[in-house]
């Protein structure tokens, strides 16, 4: 469920792209965007998965999943955590970073163009 809800982020995330980008520059650049978005999605669930196999050991997740416990909650929470959801949400908080320092580059006060316009680039 929470792999859903990441993906489903993605999604929203993909179509926000599209369509701020195509309104600026046409559909080819709304295309563009939502590729960009691909490749880097691509890339950074490889880098995480890669991460999170470091991290986290086989015998950490026996540990965690066969462990005794009487609340629902964790047992609920170990149905849901795995090591894809995990390269999943430390994607998707990379992702935030990047996107947030990548656009806040590009955003400029209406009217005035973006920061890399004034700076001639």
């Amino acid at each position: 469920m929470v792999a859903a809800f990441i993906f489903g982020l993605h999604v929203v995330a993909a179509t926000y792209a599209y369509i701020r980008t195509s309104r600026q520059g046409g559909w080819g650049e709304g295309l563009l965007a939502v590729a960009f978005m691909g490749i880097i999605f691509a890339v950074g669930w490889t880098i995480a998965t890669m991460l999170t196999n470091l991290l986290f050991t086989p015998e950490w997740f026996v540990k965690w999943y066969y462990g005794h416990t009487d609340s629902f909650f964790l047992q609920i929470l170990r149905k849901e955590i795995n090591r894809d959801t995990i390269s999943l949400l430390l994607l998707t908080f990379g992702e935030l970073g990047f996107y947030y320092l990548y656009l806040k580059s590009e955003k400029g006060k209406p009217g005035e163009g973006s920061s890399r316009e004034k700076a001639g680039t």
